[in-house]
């Protein structure tokens, strides 16, 4: 028994000294991790007012009215501009978009140290990107004066010049004088969307919705919706990209060239102008936006667009041989006072329908279309190696196909239809007479057929067959649908059935019955048709 008091009480002893001794340790870790006296009693915005150097830079910030930021219990670094850096700037008539494009410019979220990496790129509230160099002696290229001084929210560096602000693709159209007429066509599609993932949940209102600390995201449908055909988004820093930017004479000149090319029918006229308007603006945009930074693209062979339906452009120092290359913060802006588009190959392209693609082909009554894939050791050529070949279902019928021509524009075209030879099918003694009926809109609104009847109308047993079905036909009225079109119908918004085609091409056989008994078949085969634009 006395054994075990004795063993309790220094248990007991042993218990309180190491409770004094933690105790004494956390007085002093307490005291060596209280550093309320050692933090600075500042906010940023304080310390930049309390700074005789940055006197202008305050003035700026408050015409900004970003100073409500700086005093915030957000965390911010200040990159700020001496007095001497700024002497270029009106303080009594800069406005505050113009203040903020500059003080935006020079402040960072979070803590950026001039230890910071150089390979860490630091975003500024304006979005664009800078970066320290030289050992933390240099941040976007301008010098630091003092560095790394200490606000309670913050970091405060001092610079001995501004940040070079650069535009990026999209600010330089917009806020370039000389590019208004593309400017505005953007604008028309600038909206701010409500962003859920970045919106913070606060409440749930009476109706059981959840109400949010909104936040909003720039959207432009001609560039942001790059999966459905949007051709890029040139508002972004950390995107890349080279575009040729028409000035607006260049716009203009272009516009005139287009307009005759776009002419729609509607009986409201306010609106078949506003779809040429689209239609010819969206036409000139579509091929000047290149991905990534083209340092010499006049000195290319070729160059591909971001346009959804683009091919290769040849020859491109045509198309930026006399531009002029500014230097944007997120790529290379080449700008032209003479738009020099190879229309072949950019707005004005050949209509081409492979025949075996099943939508818009109609099957006429008492035909059947069998479609096949060519054998890839013939030396017959033949587009992607798939044809139709379409034959009577009876020996009385006249057998017939109907195709919807999409796209066309107001103009003149040639136009073609490539048959292939019996002998494909093995067949060499195989071959028809046929004729054709093309309709369209006329320039009243109404559709009209021509019917183009030839003896001499041939397919061969043994060779392809490119049929001219008619030369310099015009097109009085436009029938294309703009990629703006399309996208809504990858969103899913409409369906591909919605496409009115207001021109057709009906191929028929032509084959009297002693013909079809003596000489001629009523089957054809079709590889694909041609409407070639005849360019002045």
């Amino acid at each position: 028994m006395i054994y075990n008091k004795i063993k309790h009480k220094y248990i007991l002893f042993i218990c309180l000294f190491f409770a004094c001794m933690l105790c004494a340790c956390t007085e002093k870790q307490d005291e060596h991790y209280d550093r309320s006296d050692l933090l600075p009693g500042e906010n940023l915005f304080e310390l930049i007012a309390g700074n005789d150097q940055l006197s202008d830079f305050k003035q700026l910030i408050e015409i900004a009215d970003y100073d409500s930021l700086l005093v915030s219990n957000q965390t911010f670094t200040v990159f700020a501009p001496v007095n001497e850096s700024l002497s270029g700037i009106d303080l009594n008539v800069i406005t505050q978009e113009e203040a903020r494009r500059i003080v935006g410019n020079h402040i960072a979220r979070f803590n950026n140290p001039a230890s910071t990496a150089p390979e860490k790129l630091v975003r500024m509230i304006n979005k664009k990107i800078h970066t320290f160099s030289n050992g933390g002696a240099e941040f976007g290229g301008s010098r630091l004066l003092e560095k790394d001084v200490r606000a309670k929210n913050g970091i405060l560096h001092l610079l001995d010049a501004q940040i070079s602000y650069r535009y990026n693709l999209y600010e330089f159209i917009q806020l370039n004088p000389s590019t208004s007429q593309l400017a505005t066509f953007i604008r028309s599609f600038e909206e701010y969307l409500f962003d859920e993932r970045l919106s913070i949940p606060l409440d749930v209102n009476e109706f059981g919705q959840t109400v949010y600390d909104t936040v909003v995201t720039f959207y432009n449908r001609l560039f942001d919706d790059v999966p459905f055909g949007g051709l890029g988004p040139i508002h972004l820093e950390d995107s890349v990209f080279t575009m040729l930017i028409p000035d607006d004479r260049a716009w203009n000149v272009a516009y005139e060239n287009l307009k005759p090319h776009f002419k729609r029918y509607n009986t409201n006229q306010a609106i078949a102008d506003s779809i040429q308007n689209l239609q010819i603006s969206l036409a000139i945009l579509e091929d000047l936006i290149f991905r990534g930074r083209e340092d010499n693209p006049a000195a290319l062979d070729s160059i591909i667009s971001t346009s959804p339906a683009a091919e290769y452009m040849h020859n491109p120092g045509d198309l930026f041989g006399n531009a002029s290359r500014i230097e944007g913060s997120n790529g290379l802006i080449y700008l032209t006072d003479n738009l020099q588009y190879n229309e072949a190959e950019t707005w004005n392209k050949p209509v081409i329908i492979e025949s075996d693609i099943q939508q818009g082909r109609i099957i006429g009554p008492g035909t059947a279309v069998y479609t096949h894939t060519s054998d890839a050791n013939t030396d017959i050529s033949v587009s992607e190696q798939r044809y139709i070949t379409v034959e009577a279902a009876t020996s009385s019928v006249q057998p017939e196909v109907t195709f919807e021509i999409p796209n066309i524009l107001a103009g003149v075209y040639d136009i073609y239809v490539e048959f292939l030879p019996g002998s494909i099918d093995g067949l060499p003694n195989d071959s028809s007479k046929v004729l054709f009926a093309l309709k369209y809109m006329n320039a009243s609104g109404r559709m009209t057929t021509r019917d183009i009847i030839s003896n001499n109308l041939v397919t061969s047993g043994t060779r392809k067959v490119i049929m001219k079905v008619a030369g310099n036909f015009e097109f009085p009225i436009s029938n294309c649908y703009d990629r703006l079109w399309m996208l809504d119908y990858y969103k899913g918004l409409h369906t591909i059935d919605e496409r009115v085609a207001n021109t057709t091409l009906t191929i028929k056989t032509n084959v009297t019955t002693s013909e079809f008994l003596k000489k001629f078949s009523r089957k054809f085969r079709i590889d694909r048709i041609i409407f070639e634009p005849v360019r002045k």
